[in-house]
């Protein structure tokens, strides 16, 4: 339900400027034919989190782009569940998540026009294919615990099954902790995306686009120690844009 929320707040954001904007003004597509590079960046949320990317593209013909696109996203676990710890003042924690995981995918491919815009209002239509590897970051997470027996306090990397038995958790330590003790997970992917430009002129870019992703790596990785983790990841995205194209 909140994923829906979030895509309702993407479109009134996209298109409340436009909105207010004037219908008036020339050809939007008489420079198409000069355009030859262009640069976007944006945000996105996702099935399983939410992330920032760069892209850039270099003109083929009126109609194609060749693409390099970059992004950064964070990755949550489908059974993930927010704790609350002893004290007012600890952080929040998420029960058996031993690892903090982040994608970090190089794409590479091509962007097509399906439907062109003809007026200053419309909208043009095309789909991007892309792909690339993908580096799956882990990084533990530590907490802060109290041994029941003996009452010392301590700052550990999260161990689901002894400190469940053994020890109180006061909430989770500083993100920080932790940082030199990344896994790192080599991964291929590909992307598939509609993409939906409603800008006003043809030289700023603002859009709307929606897609699937699909991550694969040579092993699980290591999220959960309560249930399933995940070698595969087939996720859906809307992520808003914005940029510029140059002559």
């Amino acid at each position: 339900m909140r994923f829906f929320v979030y895509i309702i707040f993407f479109l009134l954001l996209a298109f409340s400027e436009d909105s207010f904007a004037q219908a008036d003004g020339g050809n939007p597509i008489e420079k198409r034919g000069f355009y030859r590079t262009m640069n976007m960046y944006g945000a996105e949320i996702y099935t399983r989190g939410f992330g920032a990317y760069y892209r850039r593209g270099w003109r083929q013909t009126g109609f194609s782009n060749k693409i390099y696109h970059v992004e950064f996203l964070s990755v949550n676990h489908p059974k993930q569940k927010k704790v609350e710890p002893f004290g007012q003042q600890s952080l929040r924690y998420f029960e058996g998540k031993l690892n903090s995981v982040y994608f970090l995918r190089n794409s590479f491919g091509w962007q097509k026009t399906l439907f062109d815009k003809e007026v200053k209002r419309g909208v043009r239509v095309s789909y991007f294919f892309l792909f690339g590897p993908t580096i799956a970051f882990a990084k533990p997470i530590y907490m802060n615990v109290t041994y029941v027996e003996s009452g010392n306090r301590a700052t550990e990397r999260y161990d689901y099954e002894r400190h469940s038995s053994e020890t109180q958790i006061n909430g989770r330590a500083p993100f920080l902790l932790g940082i030199n003790e990344i896994g790192i997970y080599p991964g291929l992917h590909t992307k598939f995306a509609f993409n939906f430009e409603y800008s006003g002129d043809d030289e700023n870019i603002k859009s709307i686009e929606t897609g699937v992703n699909f991550d694969a790596f040579g092993k699980e990785i290591p999220m959960m120690a309560v249930t399933y983790n995940d070698q595969f990841y087939l996720t859906f995205y809307i992520a808003l844009h914005l940029g510029k194209r140059y002559l």
